[in-house]
């Protein structure tokens, strides 16, 4: 009954139905996947169909209406027992695993989870952002994932496998989850009501990599006229890379003050292009030239050949992908773009030569 209100997953609800059925459940899980794909979610319904009381544990589902399923809901079950990394911080701290240093072993989630359930017959932990645990974190973890207590079942839920520590890694049972499909981002963000126009649910949910968490990011209104104005910009880049370039700057230091914030709008900014370019690929592939005025102004540049457009598009996409590397190490913002600018001013008008 609730798993209808998932998108997705459901190669893993089942092998988790099949586990429960045959009485093989491990006694913990790495949920390992992108951020913002519904990780932590699946483990919460989880816990709230082996909490519900109107379902057998091995149907693995939840009517939604008892007590134990609204106490889930509502995040007040007690023997379900969830932690993170703090807003701000970041690593997930000692005192949430193992207590504060006067109360330590005595509080916090390794020892809430060795006591008695209290209205259920297992306990459950869900620690979100497992990946920021640090070694001292994992260090008071390890004893209780080595001896769990019976029935007890603790999810991690991480961003990569890698990004968990060795000693944690090696002690659950990992479950990857895929990135949502564009159609289930767009049809949640209607949903939710993040937007109401769909045509903007759509052109944030390609962009959003299968992340609903992205995909919310990319319905601010910032971003939206980041996009909107890039759209504009890269159209006059062949005839004034340098104007372009300085009023991309220009963007980026609107939408943010700070150093760090004006490196993640620019790597919006360059996610953006490359999604420019491979939808203008893509309308070039199904012919539409004499109804897109870009797609023809590109054809124009190229001598009306298809595949010089084609070739130069994937060059264009090539050299915003190396920017965005060049970006991620550190190389300062108005010196990747002006770079960038430049060389796909040159790809543009064939001055550049392309590989293959």
């Amino acid at each position: 009954m609730i798993w209808n209100r998932l998108r997705g997953h459901a190669a893993q609800i089942d092998m988790f139905r099949r586990a429960v059925q045959r009485n093989r459940t491990a006694h913990a899980y790495s949920f390992i996947g992108p951020s913002g794909i519904g990780k932590r979610q699946v483990a919460a319904m989880i816990a709230q169909c082996l909490f519900c009381t109107k379902f057998d544990d091995t149907e693995l589902d939840a009517c939604g209406t008892c007590a134990a399923c609204r106490q889930v809901a509502a995040g007040t079950h007690p023997d379900l027992l969830t932690i993170g990394c703090p807003t701000g911080k970041r690593e997930l701290p000692l005192e949430l695993v193992a207590g504060p240093p006067e109360r330590r072993g005595r509080e916090g989630l390794c020892h809430d989870l060795s006591l008695k359930p209290m209205s259920a017959d297992r306990r459950i932990a869900i620690i979100d952002d497992a990946q920021t645990l640090n070694e001292e974190s994992a260090n008071a973890l390890l004893k209780t994932l080595e001896e769990p207590p019976p029935g007890s079942i603790l999810f991690l839920i991480s961003s990569g496998a890698d990004a968990l520590l060795p000693t944690i890694r090696s002690r659950c049972q990992p479950v990857h989850f895929s990135p949502l499909a564009e159609d289930d981002v767009a049809e949640l963000i209607l949903e939710l009501g993040w937007e109401s126009d769909r045509d903007q649910a759509r052109a944030a949910a390609q962009l959003s990599e299968g992340s609903l968490e992205t995909a919310r990011e990319l319905l601010d209104p910032g971003l939206r006229k980041l996009r909107e104005e890039l759209h504009q910009r890269l159209g006059a880049i062949a005839k004034d890379p340098v104007g372009t370039a300085d009023a991309l700057v220009e963007l980026v230091e609107s939408q943010a003050s700070d150093t760090p914030g004006q490196r993640q709008t620019a790597g919006w900014m360059l996610a953006f292009a490359v999604r420019q370019f491979r939808d203008l690929l893509e309308r070039m592939g199904r012919g539409e030239a004499g109804n897109d005025a870009q797609v023809e102004q590109l054809l124009l540049r190229c001598d009306g050949d298809p595949k010089v457009a084609a070739d130069r598009l994937v060059a264009s996409i090539d050299r915003v992908v190396q920017a965005d590397f060049h970006l991620q190490q550190m190389m300062p913002v108005p010196l990747c773009l002006a770079g960038l600018c430049d060389d796909l001013s040159r790809i543009q008008r064939g001055l550049l030569p392309l590989a293959g």
